[in-house]
């Protein structure tokens, strides 16, 4: 029995527990900064705290867990970043073509000169396959 095996799988090795290591990086940085953002704020704004850090939460998560075709939201970001700050000026390159200041008779005749080339190739005026047919139909 054959069995199909995939091609071409990356898979990025697991760090801590299910996660990766970008995974870890960005909800290890969101726990650190809440941490401390906790002993600045807790007594005096904790409502603010609990909003910040819930925010703060939801960006690691969703640059850490949510993948658009494929790809991070880091990288999808990353992206529309390079391509809006860009350059988008594309310049069409004309190609010169050969200028013709005369008669259309001798335009013709110029046209024609500049497509007859001779071939590189050697070509017979009579084959083998024609000298068997005409063998073939008069020994009949």
């Amino acid at each position: 029995m054959d069995f199909r095996v995939p091609q071409f799988i990356e898979h990025d090795p697991k760090i801590l527990g299910p996660l990766t290591l970008s995974q870890t990086m960005f909800v290890g940085t969101a726990f650190g900064i809440s941490f401390f953002l906790y002993f600045l704020m807790s007594k005096t704004h904790l409502t603010l705290y609990v909003i910040i850090t819930i925010l703060l939460f939801g960006i690691a998560f969703a640059l850490a867990f949510i993948k658009i075709e494929g790809l991070g939201v880091a990288k999808v970001g990353k992206n529309f970043t390079t391509y809006t700050l860009n350059n988008k000026l594309f310049l069409w390159k004309r190609k010169q073509s050969p200028v013709f200041l005369s008669s259309p008779k001798e335009k013709r005749l110029a046209e024609a000169k500049l497509q007859e080339k001779p071939s590189p190739l050697k070509i017979k005026e009579t084959g083998k396959i024609e000298n068997l047919i005409k063998k073939i139909d008069f020994e009949k």
